[in-house]
């Protein structure tokens, strides 16, 4: 049984990080996480843009997003704390408000910043917490010793995410919502719905509406942000799993594996086969 299995959080550092991602490789994470950066850099592809963190920067990453590491610096230093989403779901629900929160303001924008200090704290909260649970010491309340320290970091993100966000934390613009409600209609209807207009009639607002509202807050329109999702998908699918492209094209909500590559080849220049060749080599 692995760490996350048995205590429902596991931290990793960078080498372990990069033991499972590979540059130019999407893919998706199996859990939730945050990602701190002390040192160097990062820059990864997020959904419709780039998203680079620095030192002193953290992230929160989703199962739902497909996530492509574009380069990294050679002095980069960094922890992630992986958690089960039914982990967490005990703590207060304003902390669980912050995290979605934070988590939509970042595919706008960039990592969050830290204050120096206030990472330093987290920072051995989070190393304090992964020595506890590689400790082969027996211990008779292991499991409880590791969720008050799980709950203590919480505790520290939510302090810093509030008063990083002030007062706009607690609600929205409205035109943030729809694109907020958009991103995740999308991320569970993509394999079966690839039309604007579904995920319009989905908010009871226009095509039209919705197109506009995703072009202001994204840059990019709602049909270029479904193809999107649907490509990182296909490739996600591709270079992780030895499944044929014609049941790849099915699981994707294709008629058929010759439009699957049509649609692949008119995004991306390139064939699925010759897509998933490239990682062979």
């Amino acid at each position: 049984m692995s760490v996350l299995e048995k205590f429902g959080v596991e931290i990793f550092t960078q080498h372990n990080i990069f033991e499972r991602i590979s540059v130019d490789k999407p893919f998706r994470p199996d859990n939730p996480a945050f990602i701190f950066v002390k040192t160097g850099s990062i820059k990864l592809k997020q959904h419709f843009r780039d998203l680079e963190l620095s030192a002193n920067m953290f992230m929160v990453t989703d199962p739902q997003t497909v996530y492509e590491m574009i380069s990294i610096s050679d002095d980069f230093q960094s922890r992630m704390v992986s958690y089960k989403r039914e982990f967490i779901s005990a703590l207060s629900l304003k902390f669980n408000r912050l995290i979605t929160y934070r988590y939509f303001r970042q595919q706008m924008n960039i990592g969050v910043p830290f204050e120096p200090d206030e990472l330093e704290v987290v920072w051995k909260s989070v190393n304090f917490l992964k020595y506890i649970l590689d400790s082969e010491t027996e211990m008779t309340y292991k499991k409880e010793i590791v969720e008050h320290l799980f709950s203590v970091f919480c505790y520290q993100m939510a302090g810093i995410i509030s008063k990083e966000d002030s007062n706009s934390m607690s609600q929205m613009s409205r035109q943030e919502e729809i694109v907020f409600i958009f991103l995740n209609d999308l991320a569970q209807n993509h394999t079966h719905e690839r039309s604007v207009e579904f995920y319009a009639q989905r908010q009871s607002i226009t095509t039209r509406h919705l197109s506009a509202v995703v072009k202001e807050i994204t840059g990019k329109s709602a049909s270029q942000i479904v193809s999107l999702i649907v490509m990182n998908e296909a490739k996600v699918l591709l270079n992780s799993s030895n499944k044929p492209v014609s049941e790849i094209s099915g699981i994707l909500g294709f008629s058929d594996p010759y439009s699957f590559s049509h649609f692949f080849k008119k995004h991306l220049g390139e064939s699925p086969s010759q897509y998933r060749n490239q990682f062979e080599n």
